[in-house]
């Protein structure tokens, strides 16, 4: 007598492949350092753009399947440091203000930026902004329970965190204290006088209230190495180098440039 087999039988759960578990919120398997890597390889040998193939080598890994490839690449795009664009890798305007920054703000914010861009990052810092962190054990507990890390990736995830933090000087105030890096704010913005009506008028940046005389000048030389503020903000507002820059927004610039420095180095006769 042939043996028949139900069909509840044949699709039992037993029989079927177990599916992995996942965390219950994204995180990236690399560190921040790992990722600003990727980033200043895309940067300085592709300059801007590498194809997989080409940022597997320079990784110096064997192929571009590689799943710690992979999983790097994936890091990086967790910090908002690479984007693929048609089928190619290419660092963002965050990578370029950790990589090349105008001012040293610039890349202490992006590094911000980067870090609180994680979710689960962002949620620890959000639960001990400014306070003290448990020991290792209880932010292992604290993944695995609230956060719902996969048992395995708890240790690993946990360390990580730890490292990009003080990768991006979340840990000036000790090693146990969370504290967000200072990357001081923008200026206020001005309108910029000018006899041409075509010229740009709202870019000049001054300096904070606090920073100012009270009788409404002050040298407002505080963006660092003497350079006044007003300069700075029209340098923040230039275009990334290769952009298409029409001659009409190139003069417009330039107009404003020099109404900034009239505005700033009055001659004898205008004090």
């Amino acid at each position: 007598m042939a043996l028949t087999i139900k069909k509840a039988e044949k699709d039992s759960p037993a029989d079927t492949k177990a599916t992995k578990p996942q965390s219950g919120i994204s995180h990236p398997y690399f560190d921040l350092e790992a990722g600003i890597r990727v980033a200043e390889l895309v940067y300085g040998k592709g300059g801007g753009v590498a194809s997989p193939a080409q940022l597997a080598a320079w990784l110096d890994y064997a192929s571009i399947k590689s799943g710690t490839y992979l999983t790097r690449i994936a890091a990086a795009k967790h910090f908002g440091l690479i984007d693929t664009i048609n089928g190619n890798f290419s660092v963002t305007e965050r990578a370029k203000k950790i990589l090349a920054p105008v001012m040293p703000s610039d890349s202490i914010q992006a590094k911000i930026d980067a870090f609180e861009g994680v979710p689960l990052f962002a949620k620890v810092f959000a639960q001990f902004d400014g306070g003290k962190l448990p020991p290792v054990v209880g932010l292992e507990n604290l993944f695995r329970d609230s956060f719902k890390i996969v048992p395995d990736r708890v240790n690993p995830a946990v360390r990580i965190f730890m490292r990009s933090a003080a990768q991006a000087g979340y840990f000036s105030e000790g090693d146990d204290r969370l504290v967000r890096p200072s990357a001081g704010r923008r200026p206020d913005r001005i309108d910029v006088p000018s006899s041409d009506q075509n010229a740009v008028t709202d870019v000049v940046l001054l300096p904070p209230p606090d920073r100012r005389k009270s009788n409404g000048g002050g040298s407002g030389s505080g963006g660092g190495e003497g350079i006044h503020d007003a300069i700075i903000g029209l340098l923040r507002d230039l275009p990334s180098p290769g952009s298409v820059w029409s001659t009409a927004k190139k003069k417009r610039f330039l107009d404003a440039f020099v109404s900034t420095i009239n505005h700033i180095y009055p001659e004898d006769d205008d004090v």
